[in-house]
């Protein structure tokens, strides 16, 4: 009957099975035929040494970002046994709570279906038709570039 653990609080399981002794030997009989008398436990719980305090972690957040540098994050808490903060975990071995994550360059998706099928979308962007939704259709590439270049902008500050 070993313990669950090796520190800590754990459980310690057994087989619990209905004998007969007669002249000597054991036989092993149905459960039935002992159900009048109290049936011992087949499981006990145990507590050895204490495991001291550890570091424990949540799963790390989604990115900040899908591209060019975001980082994600996640909790690191020191706690002991009893599952309470303590201060007795060694910080040298104390999981990094933040990291950097996609940090590769941003590349716009191409749609095959956004292409120019007006003649004049260049005219289209300079009167600033790309805001309505036939233009934006009709000269779908020259509107997506222009809506690019403008939010790359306003985006590097």
């Amino acid at each position: 009957m070993q313990c669950s653990t090796e520190c800590g609080s754990g459980t310690q399981q057994r087989e619990v099975i209905c004998i007969r002794k007669t002249e000597g030997n054991f036989d092993v009989l149905n459960p039935h035929e002992c159900s009048y008398l109290e049936r011992p436990p087949s499981q006990q719980s145990c507590h050895l040494k204490p495991c001291g305090a550890k570091w424990f972690h949540t799963e790390w957040s989604t990115c900040s970002k899908s591209c060019e540098g975001g980082f994600r994050v996640r909790e690191v808490r020191c706690l002991s046994d009893d599952m309470t903060p303590s201060t007795q975990c060694d910080p040298q071995l104390k999981p990094e709570e933040k990291e950097p994550c996609n940090t590769q360059d941003c590349i716009p998706e191409i749609d095959e279906n956004c292409k120019d099928k007006y003649y004049n979308c260049n005219v289209v962007v300079q009167a600033r038709l790309c805001v309505y939704t036939y233009y934006k259709t009709a000269c779908c590439a020259s509107c997506t570039r222009v809506a690019n270049r403008q939010s790359g902008f306003l985006g590097r500050r």
